[in-house]
C-alpha cells in the first residue's frame, strides 16, 4: 500500500515538476525565424541632421512599383503623416515627413544607394535591393567620401573605390554605390528582421563555409552594414571568411575577379550614337506603336500617360475615370493646387468626358476663378491654357483668369533670352517648351508671334551639339526636355527637323546641309536615341525605361506626326462630351455589359490610393478598410511556440494538481 501511495506521489511530483520547467522555458527569448524576402528593398526617412523619422523598414515590392508608391504603404502602415503635391511635369513632391517641414532653401531630397536620385521619387521603378533614403537637403547635397574594398579568401583585391554619398548614408549604400563605380556585381539579399547581407561580390567562389565578412576602419561591424551610417574618410572593408572546416583540397586555384574587370553579365553602359539618316514618317509611326504597346501595358498612375495613350488612338483608360471621380467626390472638389484642376481637365476633355459637369463639379470653373492661379509659377497659367483650349471651353468675359488675361501675362513672363523659367530670371527649356504649346492656339496674335520667334531662336542657340539639351537639375541631357522642345515646335508649326535644330559636333549654331539631306543630328533623331528594346524610352542616355519619359517621348513623336499631316495640337480634342453624375461610373467607350458592370462594381469596392494630394493641407495616411490588409504582403514568418507551451503547461498543472488531490485524499481515508 505504501508503495502504491508512494508510486501516486512520484507521478504528481513528476508532473509538477514538468510544469515548472516548461513554464520557465516560455520566458526564455524564443527563436524568430525572419523572412528573407523574394523581391526586397530598403526605405528609411530623416530630417537634415540625421535624427530618424521614418525608420529603417524593409519592404516586399511588386513589379513597377516606384519610391513613392513605396514611401506612401510604409508611412501609411507606420502611423507616420506624409503630405504630398503633384506638378503636372515633375510628379509628385513631398511637403512633409511626420512633423518635418524644410525650411528656407532645404526640401526632402531622395536617395537611391547614396546617390541623389536623377528622377523623382514617383519615377523612379524601386528594383530588388535598392536603398531608398528620404532626407531634407539643400542643393547641392552634402557628400562624404568614403573607400571600399573588398577582399577574397586568397587575398586578392576585388576591387578597392573611394565613392561619395550622400551624408546619412549608410555603410550598404557605400558597398552598392562602390561596385556599381567598379562595374562588379554586388549580390544582396533583403530580409525582414536584418535588412541586408552579402551573398557574394562578383564572381568570387565561395566554399561552403565561406561568407563575406564586414569591417569599418579595421574594426569588427557590430552592427549591420545598413543600419550603420559612414562618416567621411571611413574605410569600408569586405572580407571572405570561413565559420567551419575548410573544403577538401582540390589543388585548383581561385578565379577571383581582379580590379577592373567587368563581369560578363555586367556589362557598362556605352551612349549611343545618334543615326544621321533622315527619319521617315512612317519610322516615327512604328515608334508610336511600339511606345503605345509599351505603355498600355503599365498601370495608369499619371494624368498624361493617359492623354498620351488617347492621342495615339486609344482610349483613356477607365480605371483612370474612376480614380479620378472617386479622388474628387472623397475631396469634395477642393484641391490646393490649380495644376490639379487644369490636369484633370485635359484627361477628362481626353476621355470625351465633359469636366464642367464631372461628379457634381464644374472643373473648368475652378480654374478660370482660381485665387492661386500663378502660386506655381508659370505652369498654371501655361496649364490654364492647356486646359481651356483642350475642349474649346467658354470662360465668361467676366472671369478671373480668362484666356486674355492668361495670355498677356504669360507673354509678360518671357525672359530677354527667349525662354520662360518657373520662377526667377533662369529660362527652362522644359518650361519654354510647354509654354509654346500653350501659346499656338494664339500664334496669329502679332506680339504673341513675335515672342514664339524669340523662343525659337533661343532653343536653338541652347542646344548642344548632339541635338540634345544639357541641364544639372535633369541629371544632364534628359530625353523628356527633348520631348518637351518638340511638342512646344510642333504645336507653333516649326519643324523640329529643320536646319535651326540640325547640329553637328563642334557646330553649336546652324548644321550645314548636303544636297538637302542633312548631315548632322535633329531632335527628332536625338530622342529616339533613348528609345529602348521594350518599346519604352530611357531618362537619360544608357539608363534603362522609365515610364515618364515613354511618355513625354510619345507626346513628342505624335506631335510631329501631327504635324507633318496638318493635324493642329495634340492638347485640342472633339470628342462628345459624357457627363459623370457623382453616383455613377460612366464607361465612355463601351456599352455596359454584365460582365462590364461586375468589373465596375469590383473596382468600386477595391481601396484606391488617391491619385494626388494637395501641397500643404492635405494629409494621408488614413485608416484604410480590411481589404486593404488582406490584400498586402505576406507577413515575416516569426511566430513562436510561447503559447503551445503554455497551453501544455496549464493542461499539466490540471493533471498534476488533480493526482496529488485524489492521493491525499485516499490518505486521508486509509488513517
Amino acid at each position: 500500500m505504501n508503495k502504491r501511495n508512494l508510486s501516486k506521489r512520484g507521478i504528481a511530483l513528476f508532473s509538477i515538476t514538468l510544469l515548472v520547467l516548461f513554464q520557465v522555458l516560455s520566458f526564455f527569448p524564443q527563436q524568430v525565424d525572419a523572412a528573407v524576402l523574394t523581391n526586397g528593398a530598403t526605405i528609411s526617412a530623416v530630417d537634415k541632421d540625421g535624427n530618424k523619422i521614418l525608420p529603417l523598414t524593409a519592404v516586399e515590392i511588386e513589379e513597377g512599383e516606384t519610391a513613392f508608391d513605396l514611401l506612401k504603404e510604409v508611412t501609411e502602415e507606420q502611423d507616420v503623416i506624409l503630405d504630398y503635391g503633384e506638378d503636372p511635369n515633375f510628379g509628385a513632391f513631398i511637403n512633409s515627413i511626420g512633423s518635418v517641414i524644410p525650411e528656407g532653401d532645404h526640401y526632402w531630397g531622395f536617395m537611391i544607394n547614396g546617390e541623389g536620385a536623377q528622377v523623382g521619387a514617383s519615377s523612379y521603378v524601386v528594383e530588388k535591393g535598392d536603398s531608398l533614403l528620404f532626407k531634407v537637403i539643400s542643393y547641392p547635397a552634402e557628400t562624404v567620401d568614403i573607400t571600399v574594398s573588398a577582399v577574397d579568401k586568397n587575398k586578392n583585391v576585388v576591387f578597392r573605390e573611394t565613392v561619395s554619398v550622400v551624408n546619412g548614408s549608410s555603410a550598404y549604400d557605400a558597398l552598392k554605390l562602390a561596385g556599381k563605380t567598379a562595374e562588379v556585381s554586388v549580390d544582396t539579399s533583403i530580409d525582414s528582421e536584418f535588412f541586408a547581407y552579402v551573398n557574394n561580390i562578383g564572381k568570387v567562389e565561395l566554399g561552403d563555409y565561406d561568407y563575406w565578412s564586414t569591417y569599418l576602419n579595421d574594426e569588427y561591424m557590430q552592427e549591420g552594414i545598413t543600419s550603420t551610417i559612414v562618416k567621411n574618410g571611413d574605410h569600408l572593408k569586405l572580407v571572405v571568411e570561413s565559420w567551419g572546416p575548410p573544403p577538401d583540397e582540390t589543388g585548383e586555384d581561385e578565379q577571383p575577379v581582379t580590379d577592373g574587370e567587368t563581369p560578363e553579365d555586367d556589362t557598362g553602359t556605352e551612349e549611343p550614337k545618334p543615326d544621321q539618316t533622315p527619319v521617315t514618317l512612317e519610322q516615327v509611326r512604328t515608334a508610336v506603336q511600339s511606345t503605345k504597346q509599351y505603355l498600355s501595358k503599365k498601370a495608369i498612375n499619371d494624368d498624361f500617360t493617359a492623354i498620351a495613350l488617347e492621342v495615339v488612338g486609344g482610349d483613356v483608360p477607365q480605371e483612370y475615370i474612376d480614380r479620378l471621380k472617386e479622388d474628387i467626390i472623397e475631396k469634395e472638389g477642393i484641391y490646393r493646387n490649380v495644376t490639379d484642376y487644369e490636369r484633370f481637365v485635359i484627361g477628362l476633355t481626353a476621355a470625351g468626358i465633359d469636366p464642367t459637369n464631372f461628379a457634381g463639379y464644374n472643373l473648368v470653373e475652378k480654374i478660370h476663378s482660381n485665387e492661386r492661379m500663378i502660386k506655381q509659377g508659370n505652369n498654371g497659367v501655361i496649364y490654364a491654357l492647356l486646359a481651356y483650349d483642350s475642349g474649346n471651353y467658354e470662360i465668361p468675359s467676366d472671369a478671373k483668369w480668362t484666356r486674355e488675361k492668361l495670355v498677356n501675362y504669360l507673354l509678360d513672363q518671357q525672359l530677354n533670352k527667349g525662354g520662360w523659367s518657373l520662377f526667377g530670371t533662369s529660362p527652362s527649356v522644359d518650361i519654354t517648351g510647354m509654354a509654346l504649346a500653350a501659346l499656338a492656339p494664339y500664334k496669329e496674335q502679332e506680339n504673341v508671334q513675335a515672342a514664339i520667334n524669340k523662343a525659337v531662336e533661343w532653343f536653338s542657340s541652347v542646344q548642344d551639339s548632339n541635338g540634345g539639351f544639357s541641364d544639372d537639375t535633369n541629371g544632364g541631357d534628359a530625353s523628356e526636355t527633348t520631348a518637351q522642345v518638340i511638342i512646344g515646335l510642333a504645336s507653333v508649326g516649326v519643324d523640329p527637323t529643320d536646319e535651326r535644330f540640325t547640329k553637328q559636333a563642334g557646330d553649336l549654331v546652324v548644321a550645314s546641309l548636303d544636297s538637302g539631306a542633312s548631315t548632322g543630328v535633329n531632335l527628332i533623331q536625338h530622342l529616339l536615341t533613348f528609345k529602348q528594346s521594350d518599346g519604352g524610352f530611357a531618362h537619360l542616355s544608357g539608363g534603362d525605361t522609365n515610364t515618364m519619359a515613354s511618355t513625354q517621348a510619345l507626346l513628342a513623336l505624335t506631335a510631329y506626326d501631327y504635324l507633318l499631316t496638318d493635324k493642329g495640337s495634340i492638347y485640342r480634342f472633339s470628342k462628345p462630351k459624357v457627363v459623370v453624375d457623382s453616383d455613377e461610373i460612366v464607361d465612355n467607350e463601351v456599352t455596359p455589359t454584365p460582365e462590364k458592370t461586375a468589373e465596375i462594381e469590383e473596382s468600386l469596392n477595391e481601396v484606391k490610393q488617391p491619385e494626388t494630394k494637395s501641397e500643404a493641407t492635405t494629409v494621408v495616411n488614413k485608416k484604410e478598410s480590411a481589404q486593404e490588409i488582406v490584400k498586402g504582403q505576406p507577413l515575416p514568418n516569426t511566430a513562436t511556440p510561447l503559447f503551445n507551451l503554455l497551453a501544455a503547461g496549464g493542461t499539466l498543472l490540471v493533471i498534476g494538481s488533480t493526482v496529488l488531490v485524489y492521493s491525499n485524499r485516499r490518505q486521508t481515508n486509509k488513517v
